[in-house]
């Protein structure tokens, strides 16, 4: 992440708000799906890439479309471009169906899914970039002194679309595992690994029961499970957990301020003892504390209520934070129930 970046995608905002406003009119032909495509590598009469049975979809797309992705690993990056929603992709499960690839540097391109337009739903699947990942021995530990070393942004999944649904779903990476960038997303009973900013970006999302888990060891300094890049009063952003368990090997903050008015929430969390005493960090926004929208609200477990946490955490208008966090789940209500019939 960087101020170049940071510049790209605040140059995006206005074709993403035009591309929502086209979702907003777009019902996809209603709540039933129009046809469906299966993906299986062994099987000759199926697609053998999830990107073959995408690009398969007719441009523009205004209906849905089931692709089933059968058991297997998948070395590919693979894109759901802009001209495409409606898009429902279901793999047999998060252990058995898994994305992988290894591209790094540019979060706004090295990411192994990238997920551009409205109306997508992703279920069972595990999305990995291996760039950073050696052979894992288990799921809380696996970095290597040299691996540390050599650390380089590397994304598993960018989400874009406004109206986006991931349900059991896995993202493995290290630094910038999750570019969380623009729209509003929800993510259930996910699991998301990594240690740097490894959940980061502008959008407006809804974390719930999830599985975090920071897997730096005690190799290096401790690492940010969030980086929220607000940049505004009036932004609808912020990332909001509900519930689940954050985990690890290691230590971490539970977020830095990627913008001037970062905005994170968590409530009803269960915090290991790996999150580190102080909790979280101003970055480069030191000075504009007062302008941050971060609270721990009836949070358990041993990392969570420290009395060493930043004085700028929880001194925010509570009153406002909790008003906007029952407001984003009273609007989102909607487009999320339809989206959960769809998956029935």
């Amino acid at each position: 992440m960087g101020l170049l970046l940071q510049s790209i995608a605040l140059s995006l905002i206005l074709f993403i708000n035009f591309s929502m406003r086209l979702s907003e009119a777009n019902d996809c032909g209603g709540m039933n799906i129009a046809y469906n495509i299966t993906v299986d590598q062994h099987d000759n009469g199926a697609f053998q890439t999830i990107q073959a049975a995408i690009d398969s979809i007719k441009s523009p797309n205004d209906e849905w479309v089931k692709i089933h992705i059968n058991a297997g690993t998948y070395m590919e990056k693979v894109q759901i471009p802009e001209d495409k929603p409606c898009v429902f992709l279901e793999g047999d499960d998060m252990s058995s169906t898994i994305v992988t690839y290894g591209d790094h540097e540019q979060t706004d391109s090295s990411a192994t899914f990238t997920s551009i337009p409205s109306n997508v739903i992703v279920t069972g699947i595990t999305f990995k970039n291996s760039y950073n990942l050696g052979p894992p021995s288990s799921k809380l530990s696996y970095m290597t002194k040299e691996s540390i070393d050599n650390i380089k942004p590397a994304a598993a999944a960018r989400v874009y679309g406004e109206k986006s649904y991931f349900y059991k779903c896995g993202f493995w990476g290290y630094q910038d595992t999750l570019f969380d960038q623009l729209g509003r997303h929800y993510f259930k009973d996910c699991y998301i690994q990594g240690e740097v900013d490894f959940i980061f970006g502008y959008a407006q999302s809804i974390y719930e029961n999830c599985w975090i888990n920071a897997t730096q060891g005690e190799l290096k300094s401790p690492g940010y499970v969030t980086a929220h890049g607000r940049t505004s009063s009036t932004d609808p952003g912020g990332f909001v957990f509900l519930k689940g368990y954050l985990i690890g090997n290691g230590k971490v903050n539970l977020g830095r301020a990627w913008g001037p008015y970062s905005r994170v929430i968590f409530h009803r969390m269960y915090m290991s003892s790996v999150v580190i005493p102080q909790g979280w960090d101003a970055w480069d926004f030191t000075g504009h504390e007062e302008n941050f929208s971060y609270a721990e609200i009836n949070c358990v477990g041993e990392g969570a209520n420290n009395p060493n946490r930043v004085n700028w955490v929880n001194k925010q208008n509570l009153r406002e934070i909790k008003s906007y966090y029952r407001s984003f789940f009273r609007e989102s209500k909607g487009w999320i129930s339809n989206l959960q019939n769809l998956m029935a």
